[in-house]
């Protein structure tokens, strides 16, 4: 007990004194109280005991209140000051974090901005780039086919066109524009090529996804187009055989041969011609090739730096010649 609660004792006790110079003393002892609890000693009433022991409760009560208050408050304040620091730290991030987004798209903006300034231009056979520009979650390609690809062709033709040109875009991108896949896949973005003939308006469209890109860019070997895309092709092409190539010359079968990366297409002659390596080589190159080389098949074997192969077929079902062409011809007849 403090010495101010004893001396409250003392107040109303009657055998208390006042002293001048130290204020109210025991009157027995002449000395300050020295009780701990309990003044064997007090001479009071019991209504005044009960008063003042009811007065000092309250007042400790009051006095733990204050504090709890206090202690509250302050406890508040670190809460308010800890969610404050949060907030602002995270503000602070999410504004760091749309100032690096904004940057990257100012950056490939330009990017996109300095190839528009070089079109338009070819960037594959009977293929033209007319626009490029940044869209909200895509990069857009505009391009136009100079050859009629599409018209009036069988749904299942269309749909091997269109994982043609997937493989073929891919490819161009991952020799030709790095930087852009780079950078598209960097800010998780598509590239969308849309494909028009004459009108303006896009035949079809293909979308490069970012695990595509992903994948075109970490893969070392060179580039092919997949073998499910190729199978495809060859099952929508197989039955339209046999095909009359030029006059006369009939494409019966188309077989590949995955692992020599070979494409055999067997012909049949139902002319007379000179049937030696070197007539026929001529037959190949100014005649079939021109309008083989619209096949599917024969263009993805082409993206993939393949062998074609011209087997001619006799009329008893035997091999009479075969001749290959392959990588260094296909840039030849492009130049």
């Amino acid at each position: 007990m403090e010495l101010s609660d004893k001396i409250k004792y003392c107040t109303i006790c009657r055998n208390s004194k006042r002293d001048i110079e130290r204020g109210i003393v025991c009157g027995l002892t002449n000395e300050k109280p020295a009780f701990n609890k309990h003044c064997a000693d007090l001479q009071a009433s019991a209504h005044d005991i009960a008063e003042l022991e009811e007065s000092m409760i309250g007042g400790s009560q009051k006095s733990a209140i204050k504090i709890i208050t206090a202690l509250i408050i302050v406890a508040f304040g670190i809460a308010m000051g800890i969610m404050w620091l949060i907030h602002s730290y995270e503000a602070n991030k999410a504004e760091q974090a749309a100032q690096a987004a904004k940057q990257k798209i100012e950056a490939l903006d330009a990017l996109l901005k300095a190839k528009m300034a070089t079109l338009p231009q070819t960037i594959g056979e009977g293929i033209t780039m007319d626009s490029i520009c940044l869209k909200k979650k895509y990069v857009s390609v505009m391009l136009s086919l100079s050859n009629t690809y599409i018209q009036d062709y069988p749904d299942d033709r269309l749909i091997c066109e269109s994982k043609y040109r997937h493989c073929e875009m891919l490819k161009h991108l991952r020799n030709e524009d790095p930087e852009l896949l780079k950078t598209c896949l960097n800010d998780s973005l598509q590239i969308r090529y849309a494909f028009r003939e004459s009108t303006k308006f896009p035949i079809y469209t293909i979308v490069i996804h970012p695990d595509d890109i992903n994948k075109a860019l970490n893969t070392k070997e060179p580039f092919r187009c997949p073998r499910k895309d190729v199978d495809r092709a060859l099952r929508s092409e197989t039955k339209q055989l046999p095909y009359d190539v030029v006059d006369r010359i009939q494409l019966s079968a188309i077989k590949p041969d995955y692992a020599a990366n070979t494409l055999k297409l067997n012909v049949r002659m139902r002319r007379k011609v000179k049937t030696d390596k070197a007539s026929l080589t001529k037959i190949v190159e100014n005649e079939l090739w021109k309008n083989v080389s619209d096949f599917y098949s024969v263009r993805m074997m082409m993206l993939n730096e393949g062998i074609i192969d011209f087997r001619f077929i006799g009329t008893d079902d035997r091999l009479q010649e075969s001749i290959t062409i392959g990588p260094d011809f296909y840039q030849k007849s492009k130049s």
